[in-house]
């Protein structure tokens, strides 16, 4: 019902600023009208995500982003007491071109699923720099890993860099892709498969012994994430690592056996 209830508020806005034109709106946003046609009249009608209100917040200021997500207040800061304007989010830059990135611990995932993220929200987490060169000019995150469904390559404890795609970036995703997904089910970090099926995406852990594979539907998705990047202090110490110093140090202790017999 509060999905709705966001769309309709989000219609309000579009009446009041395009005269209810929705691709002049999505124009003015730099987004497609597909877009902002989900949030309004979409199967979903999803709450639009960050980069979305990062755009409207940016390209209409006197827009009450806190009414629009949860209803309170006015919906234009002017009409609101004091006229204060809430700041949203999102990272970053400074002069020597280094991007900012929230990392989302455990704890900071549990209270993103409430839907209510200010600027004030991420600026009380810890952040990491990166050169803009490491990044693709999204907005992105960095979401701490949780369990072990992606072992070996992901680590619980690790961070993901990841950035949210819009549903009309959905389709340039690849069948091996790793993402995050928000769903009913929460935060999930896994492989996409099947990426060509109109109605359902299937998610592949990489510790697929222990964490069977399951389907989502994508009107099921609430959001997702394309990870690029990952940062772990986990150092392997199997056949990989410690093993091949161990084998090194076996030749090199046969190596001087010989020597001495031949001595």
């Amino acid at each position: 019902m509060s999905q709705n209830i966001v769309s309709q508020r989000l219609t309000e806005i579009i009446d009041h600023f395009s005269d209810g034109n929705e691709k002049r709106f999505a124009d003015s946003l730099g987004v497609k009208p597909a877009v902002i046609n989900n949030y309004t009249r979409g199967k979903q009608q999803s709450k639009p995500g960050f980069e979305v209100l990062y755009k409207i917040a940016s390209e209409y200021p006197d827009v009450n982003v806190d009414w629009l997500l949860t209803g309170r207040g006015e919906m234009l800061i002017s009409q609101s007491k004091g006229g204060a304007r809430e700041k949203w989010v999102i990272s970053t830059q400074d002069i020597a071109g280094n991007i900012t990135v929230p990392l989302i611990n455990r704890r900071a995932a549990a209270n993103y699923l409430t839907g209510h993220q200010s600027q004030e929200y991420f600026e009380q987490l810890d952040a990491i720099q990166l050169p803009s060169s490491f990044l693709s000019g999204k907005q992105y995150y960095a979401l701490q890993v949780s369990g072990d469904s992606m072992m070996p390559t992901l680590h619980d404890g690790d961070y993901v860099f990841c950035y949210r795609c819009d549903r009309s970036e959905w389709s340039n995703l690849n069948n091996g892709d790793v993402c995050v997904l928000l769903s009913e089910n929460g935060l999930q970090i896994k492989r996409l498969a099947n990426k060509d099926n109109q109605n359902y995406l299937t998610c592949v852990s990489d510790n697929f012994q222990t964490h069977p594979s399951f389907n989502l539907r994508h009107d099921e998705i609430v959001e997702m994430w394309k990870v690029t990047w990952r940062m772990s202090s986990w150092l392997s110490n199997d056949e990989t690592g410690g093993g091949i110093y161990n084998k090194i140090n076996e030749l090199e202790s046969r190596l001087q056996r010989i020597e001495r017999v031949q001595a």
